[in-house]
């Protein structure tokens, strides 16, 4: 019997494994084929550059599928590099504007991003072409931006795998007092750019609560972060302290601030001589002497995170932004750690990491409870015994039985809605 076909369209570039996004991406290709699909990864031509001509793959996510489809390239061994004049010319942009970025001494200010745009109709035309260049039975598109493809493509199953909702992602950074660094659209509009959607696959159980009653006759399942699998080899003989995980987005660069800020300083208050290590390319942002003087420890890039766990390290997961943060309780319970986060951090995850992790009360309590289990062998080490159960809580069996599924016939897209996205922005 000949294998299902499967499509991943994506609109981004995917030669880092170090983003939150690819923590959900990874495991949910990897699902793809324990369901016994081919898959093809398919790259938006123009948009998925971002703002350089040429990208790589990561091999984790090559390991994963059985064929890249990048159209408008040239590969030289792992490379791909752009044939298009867009691409170059955003590029030779992207340059002059950092380097005057870095002549006026602006470099924390973030460039704009596409994240959360949708594509352009060229673009759009050109993607849903080449996708329905052969049979798909299931169809996957990254991020809600890409929904209006699904009208486009034939497919006998359709999905929108959201890691983030740009609607709910923006209205954090407002309540901030931020300005979103992506492009902020309503829940309404987010809905509609994925009304062609059977299954929406969702990566935090929060916005699956509120997205499902936008489209209440499509199914909507939560995709469970990926359990890293490790030894622990922390030095057990080290003294207790305070970890961090990150690189530089806004969620985590929010996070950081408020701990070293609102945070650190208290536990140093009440353990004078606790430390906060900070792994990841977030520690770039941090000058050595403020890090000497605030006890933090900057370990840059890490590429064992084993040497990171245990008994002995607390992981901090404080969320102010609603980004990027969830994803580090899994990661720190993987490695064995105990785990303390601010309020509503746990809420993506439902019940499913109920007595594992300590939730302070409120933000001003954040820095007691850091204490309480800082200063308690007890509590660290029940809390570093109890942390084996995440990979047992966090199974994806329901994600591998819905791609694994055959019941879907095929049918055109035709019969799929009574009007299609194009017909939508008209009226």
């Amino acid at each position: 019997m000949p294998r299902r076909r499967a499509t991943l369209i994506v609109a981004r570039r995917l030669d880092a494994m170090g983003e939150g996004s690819n923590s959900y991406l990874k495991p949910y290709l990897t699902l793809c084929q324990e369901a016994g699909l081919s898959t093809r990864l398919l790259f938006a031509p123009r948009r998925s550059f971002g703002n350089r001509a040429w990208a790589r793959l990561h091999p984790d996510f090559a390991a994963r599928v059985d064929s890249v489809d990048w159209p408008q390239t040239i590969r030289l061994g792992d490379v791909w590099i752009s044939l298009s004049p867009e691409v170059w010319v955003r590029c030779f942009r992207r340059a002059g504007a950092e380097a005057l970025r870095r002549l006026r001494r602006k470099t924390k200010i973030s460039h704009p991003s596409a994240l959360g745009v949708e594509l352009s109709e060229r673009e759009t035309r050109d993607v849903a072409r080449r996708a329905s260049a052969e049979p798909i039975d299931l169809l996957t598109v990254e991020y809600s931006s890409l929904g209006p493809l699904l009208d486009r493509i034939d497919a006998a199953k359709r999905i929108v795998f959201l890691h983030d909702l740009f609607s709910l992602r923006a209205k954090s950074f407002q309540e901030a007092g931020l300005e979103p660094d992506h492009a902020a659209i309503t829940v309404e509009q987010e809905a509609e750019r994925c009304s062609a959607a059977d299954v929406l696959i969702h990566a935090s159980c929060t916005e699956l609560a509120q997205f499902r009653p936008m489209l209440a006759s499509a199914k909507h399942i939560w995709m469970r972060p990926e359990v890293i699998a490790v030894r622990e080899k922390g030095d057990p003989s080290a003294a207790p302290h305070g970890v961090f995980l990150g690189s530089q987005h806004a969620g985590n660069i929010a996070a950081l601030a408020f701990l070293r800020e609102r945070v650190w300083p208290r536990v140093r208050a009440q353990v004078p001589d606790a430390e906060l290590w900070i792994a990841g390319s977030i520690c770039a942002r941090i000058e050595p002497a403020a890090a000497r003087a605030e006890g933090l420890r900057l370990l840059g890039r890490v590429d064992d995170l084993a040497v990171l766990g245990g008994k002995q390290a607390v992981g901090l997961a404080p969320m102010l932004l609603g980004s990027g943060i969830p994803i580090k309780v899994a990661d720190y319970l993987a490695l064995g750690m105990p785990v303390a986060v601010t309020p509503h951090v746990l809420a993506p995850f439902g019940n499913a990491l109920e007595g594992l992790v300590r939730e302070a009360a409120t933000e001003a309590e954040y820095p007691n409870e850091i204490c309480k289990i800082l200063t308690s062998d007890k509590i660290r080490q029940e809390m570093s015994i109890r942390s084996s159960e995440v990979s047992a809580r966090l199974s994806n069996e329901v994600v591998l039985s819905e791609v694994a599924d055959h019941a879907f016939e095929w049918r055109s897209k035709s019969s799929k809605s009574p009007r299609n996205m194009s017909e939508y922005r008209q009226s």
